[in-house]
């Protein structure tokens, strides 16, 4: 193979590469030197075979590079986002359980495959269990209504909550028990005292109205309702982060039970839609089952010890089927928790005080907290950054929801316009884990959110309460959804896409879920816009005005991001 078959390899790896900064003619002149003067075609082999080593080390320093790159985010197919027409879309898919109902929207429709998401909204009533399930991509879940407990379990972390020693357990559980009226689970507990297995398990959280809540990738979550008001969670899982390895539909793997999985129809249609008639007869007889179901029983006998029964039950075994995904629990459930802080209230509403967020607040950033550890911070530019390390420290303990809902402090307030809540990595640090962040929002009547895109992210934006009219324009200028977003419907908006928003009741309220942990957005109206940063002159150029004109596209929007009704608006309404 000659040299000249390499004529880029040789040339990168030899006069251009900043660590072998020798001409040619020098390298054969030291050949020669420490070679006794060989003939040529040596030196040129002896030159071809170090530049074939140097070729060899810049790829392999790339592919190194390459690897240690933050991984991105799974590219739609090709034309999969030339959108000409979104729309408000609702569920399209019902699944009643035993304790609440399960609605899913079809992953398959163009605008959740652009946006590389899915979207559920799960209702459960009082005393009523999501059973443990855990998912192949990221997922944020946002509490719209109702409060109650979750759980995540993390593979590797330690047991942390811990039932107290008898005379203490004793007496907690006596207290407990009285206050929920269960003289049932009080005569169990008598005749049982002494013998009874003191518990651990890892941590179970609060949720309120208002939280959001990071579910990283394979984590086994339930979470479950003690109170009368009805939980309301709408999930949104990022089918297309580089976390998902599977396809780019989202699927529920169960622990426990034998109910219908919430997308498997959607899957079914895509095999369908294929032709292969075969997979699909073999996915729908096995409809229901749970992870441990395909297992046969004396490998779990085996595995874990215990007898045929408990086997059966925990594959779901002639368990009814219309229990489902959520069950209810006789009695409640009793679990290991610390005691919850003294509500605060608020205009005559009591609101649960969020612990990791007061903290947050009051504690200078020299502070150490109650573990003793110093809390990570976002890194400023300029200043020296520390990030802690070890497996309990950035998993284990990690915090994993925080409140962007009304009673939180919003980022940006206007009092006749609004209000908006953000939540990115830099606020809640686990959302670097899962590429996600959130926005909750408020407006008024006739108040309206100026024409904005999204630099980094996809949003689906989810309807809370009233409803808003949105208008949308992709690159080609075409309008692609302008109507009205009611509540309980979502509309994806895909990056760069520019939409704005006004409010057609007294208060619409939406969460936009965003595919990236740090979204970033660009205002094309108010202050500090794209405008206001252009030169009056390029203006005026641009869109062929005058300079006053100019003037006034620039500086007439005193109002960065909510912008009041007009002063008629507000007559009318009154």
């Amino acid at each position: 193979m000659s040299n000249a078959q390499h004529p880029t390899c040789f040339n990168v790896s030899i006069h251009h590469h900043s660590h072998f900064p020798y001409k040619l003619p020098v390298l054969i002149e030291v050949l020669l030197i420490t070679n006794n003067s060989p003939p040529i075609s040596v030196i040129m082999a002896k030159l071809l075979a170090l530049s074939l080593s140097l070729c060899f080390l810049l790829f392999s320093g790339c592919f190194a590079i390459r690897e240690h790159q933050p991984h991105q985010k799974q590219q739609p197919q090709q034309n999969e986002c030339q959108l000409e027409q979104l729309n408000a879309l609702e569920p399209d898919n019902r699944i009643e359980s035993e304790g609440g109902i399960i609605e899913t929207w079809n992953p398959n429709n163009r605008q959740f495959r652009c946006a590389g998401v899915a979207l559920s909204r799960c209702t459960l009533q009082r005393n009523s269990l999501r059973r443990p399930f855990y998912s192949n991509a990221p997922q944020e879940i946002f509490i719209q209504q109702g409060s109650g407990y979750f759980g995540m379990v993390f593979p590797g972390c330690p047991e942390t909550f811990e039932e107290p020693q008898e005379s203490e357990q004793r007496e907690s559980r006596r207290i407990r028990e009285s206050v929920q009226g269960e003289s049932r689970r009080i005569r169990e507990s008598e005749q049982g005292e002494g013998r009874r297995f003191r518990d651990s398990h890892q941590k179970v959280n609060r949720f309120r109205e208002g939280d959001l809540i990071a579910v990283p990738t394979g984590t086994v979550f339930w979470m479950y309702n003690d109170q009368d008001t009805p939980v309301i969670a709408v999930s949104l899982i990022d089918t297309g982060s580089f976390q998902n390895q599977l396809d780019e539909m989202p699927r529920r793997f169960y622990l426990a039970g034998n109910q219908e999985q919430e997308f498997l129809q959607y899957q079914q249609q895509q095999v369908r839609g294929r032709g292969e008639q075969r997979r699909g007869r073999e996915q729908q007889e096995n409809e229901g089952g749970n992870i441990f179901s395909g297992f046969k029983r004396d490998f779990l006998e085996d595995a874990l010890n215990v007898n045929r029964h408990i086997v059966d039950r925990l594959q779901g075994r002639n368990e009814d089927e219309e229990k489902g995904a959520i069950v209810k629990v006789r009695g409640g459930l009793s679990f290991v928790t610390p005691p919850e802080r003294q509500s605060r209230h608020q205009g005559g509403s009591i609101i649960e005080e969020d612990e990791d967020e007061e903290d947050e607040w009051r504690r200078p950033h020299h502070q150490k907290s109650r573990r003793g550890e110093e809390e990570e911070r976002p890194c400023r530019r300029g200043q020296k950054c520390e990030r802690s390390n070890g497996l309990e420290e950035t998993i284990c303990t990690a915090r994993l929801r925080q409140n962007i809902g009304s009673s939180s402090s919003p980022d940006i307030y206007n009092p006749e316009a609004g209000r908006i809540k953000t939540v990115t990595s830099f606020d809640l640090p686990a959302l670097r884990w899962l590429r996600l962040s959130a926005e909750h929002g408020t407006l008024h009547r006739n108040a309206m959110f100026v024409p904005h895109y999204n630099l980094n992210a996809n949003s689906a934006i989810y309807a809370l309460r009233g409803r808003a009219r949105l208008q949308v324009v992709n690159c080609n200028g075409n309008t692609v959804f302008d109507g009205e977003l009611e509540a309980g419907r979502v509309l994806i908006v895909p990056q760069n896409f520019a939409v704005a928003a006004k409010s057609m009741s007294d208060r619409f309220q939406y969460v936009s879920f965003k595919t990236n942990d740090n979204a970033a957005i660009a205002r094309l109206a108010g202050t500090q816009s794209t405008l206001s940063g252009v030169p009056m002159d390029v203006l005026a150029a641009t869109y062929n005005m005058d300079r006053n004109e100019a003037r006034q596209l620039k500086n007439n929007n005193l109002y960065k991001f909510l912008v009041p009704p007009r002063e008629s608006e507000r007559r009318a309404a009154a």
